[in-house]
């Protein structure tokens, strides 16, 4: 499976023409507030709405849940001069060579505006020396498709799911199929005897192996005094994990012990608390019910009642250890790796309590081959991270660690990398300079 390593954009926002961002296992976005760490996380979101057709066809959408990312002009990134106004942003894919027969491609969309919002007006795959596809609307429900040398007007709507039958249209043209690597026509040739035999098979090479994406919100629902069981529709906020836990309670089955046992082995290495469970108001599954757990006093207290890190961790933990049940198409028999954004993970948590979830999130890298993206302000989630791929619970080529440099009038994105003693290779200079300054400051030899 081909799972992309890196995310292009360009003339979004903040970031001057085309930036790069490396992808990992596990990906750390850091720097300072408003350099683009969140306007990273919306337009991969927006691609992934895009490309992973198999789970979520939801098309393109750069206001998904939890981002907000506005119309066009908020998106596009703002120019002024001769030159004039930017009309145009791209985001894009790199998808790496993973086996002999294999092939490697970027595949990049272009956004223009339409009616004050980004429409995609083109798609294209570079194969580099070997060619290119390209699809381009063309107007009346209708798509260009293009190939060097060859190119032609379908009556097809422009859309990625459509793909196959957009591809039909160059497969009968032998001389176009030399123009495309050997993966792509040979898919022409599988494409061209199935027409008008039945639905037309996936094209696997050109839809990146994507795992369902699961945003978490950088901030959490607010936890209740009491719960009057309701619907258990997934929020990126975590509204539903509460219901969730109740309905497991209630089931009394092998899932809650497992999920149960889980929150209470963190809630320890956190120092957030020992024991953590649903407290029911009666026999059914509509009565009320309260969410419990026990902290450093000993008793068992109401979720309102202790600090926020319990209730704010809460989503993420449940999210990550029980994804089949939360809609994600997976099942406890076959788990499907997952990739979760994560905006400010460590929000009211103490730094132990900070250290323990980036632990967490390497075990399950490990354990579940779950991804993550994250966004972070927290040195000890980094850190622990080094950490990891020093004490070699996790490769060094598995972490990505993306530093927004604010330059003059837009954002640097550099791609940091690990060696295996868990030190950053590749920094800029100006990496860790505030840092270094307060602790002069400290010394007393930075005044």
């Amino acid at each position: 499976m081909s799972h992309p390593d890196e995310l292009l954009l360009q003339d979004v926002r903040c970031f001057q023409g085309a930036q790069r961002a490396r992808l990992r296992p596990i990906t750390l976005l850091v720097g300072e507030n408003s350099t683009g760490k969140t306007t990273l996380l919306g337009c991969y979101s927006a691609l992934h709405g895009m490309l992973a057709v198999r789970f979520e066809p939801h098309g393109v959408d750069f206001s998904r849940e939890p981002f907000s990312m506005g119309s066009f002009r908020d998106i596009v990134r703002s120019r002024r001069g001769r030159q004039g106004a930017i009309r145009e942003f791209k985001i894009g894919l790199g998808v790496p060579k993973q086996r002999e027969e294999g092939l490697s491609y970027e595949v990049v969309a272009t956004f223009g505006e339409e009616g004050s919002q980004p429409v995609p007006t083109s798609w294209r795959y570079d194969f580099g020396s070997e060619g290119f596809l390209e699809f381009r609307p063309a107007g009346k429900g209708r798509t260009t498709v293009a190939i060097k040398g060859h190119r032609t007007s379908v009556d097809i709507p422009f859309d990625p799911t459509y793909l196959p039958f957009l591809m039909s249209h160059i497969s009968d043209t032998r001389s176009a199929r030399q123009r495309v690597p050997k993966s792509v026509a040979d898919f022409l040739q599988k494409i061209n005897k199935t027409k008008g035999k039945g639905r037309l098979p996936v094209p696997d090479f050109l839809f990146p192996s994507w795992y369902p994406l699961v945003p978490v919100a950088p901030l959490r629902a607010k936890p209740r005094r009491t719960y009057d069981p309701g619907r258990e529709a997934r929020t990126a906020e975590g509204d539903h994990i509460p219901m969730l836990m109740m309905r497991l309670d209630h089931a009394k089955g092998p899932r809650w012990k497992s999920l149960r046992e889980d929150l209470v082995e963190f809630g320890r290495a956190s120092g957030l608390y020992s024991y953590i469970g649903v407290r029911r108001h009666g026999k059914q599954i509509s009565d009320p019910f309260q969410l419990q757990v026990k902290v450093h006093s000993g008793t068992r207290a109401n979720i309102v009642d202790v600090g926020y890190g319990v209730s704010q961790s809460l989503p993420i933990l449940v999210e990550l250890l029980s994804p089949e049940l939360n809609g994600m198409h997976t099942s406890p028999a076959a788990p499907l790796p997952l990739l979760f954004s994560l905006q400010q993970p460590e929000v009211h948590l103490h730094p132990r309590g900070q250290a323990a979830l980036a632990s967490f999130f390497v075990e399950s890298v490990r354990k579940r081959e779950h991804s993550f993206l994250i966004e972070t302000h927290s040195d000890y989630i980094v850190d622990r991270v080094r950490m990891s791929v020093r004490q070699k619970l996790i490769g060094a080529d598995d972490v990505s660690i993306l530093y927004f440099e604010p330059r003059k009038n837009f954002v640097q994105i550099h791609n940091l990398r690990l060696d295996e003693y868990g030190n950053v290779l590749d920094a800029p200079a100006g990496y860790r300079d505030f840092f270094l300054h307060e602790t002069d400051m400290l010394l007393g030899i930075g005044e």
